[in-house]
């Protein structure tokens, strides 16, 4: 693991690429940029959430992780992630909804594991339950 020695257990050891195009569902290692205030930075794992209809595009909608805290519990922009064998995780994790960005695929680093559907359909709830949509 190199320089994320001592970092949380998130970061775990690489899954082979089918291919290297981030895809709805999968769990990377993303490098977000500068942040400001009370905005998630540095290397950490992000849920890809955007449409396959935008594959061709060099951007993709994300949700990153933090590490899940107990005071988390019943907060609605933080939905808790069990670490399993799909997902590469090895402590509880939090999609934190209310950080979702747009990144350049070029900031993806590496792939950690993928999610189950629903999991993936509730953090995408979760998102347009922060934005108000009603579809």
């Amino acid at each position: 693991m190199g320089r994320n020695a001592g970092r949380p257990g998130w970061l775990v050891a690489e899954l082979p690429l089918a291919d290297d195009s981030p895809s709805r569902g999968e769990l990377w290692l993303v490098r977000l940029p500068r942040a400001v205030g009370a905005e998630l930075q540095r290397d950490r794992p992000a849920i890809v959430i955007s449409s396959p209809a935008i594959d061709a595009l060099h951007v993709r909608i994300v949700v990153p992780l933090t590490t899940w805290r107990d005071e988390y519990e019943g907060r609605i922009n933080k939905l808790r992630i069990e670490p399993d064998n799909w997902n590469g995780l090895h402590t509880r994790s939090a999609a934190d909804i209310l950080q979702v960005r747009s990144v350049s695929t070029q900031r993806f680093l590496r792939r950690i594991g993928v999610l189950e559907a629903d999991e993936v359909e509730e953090i995408v709830a979760g998102v347009a339950i922060a934005v108000d949509y009603i579809g």
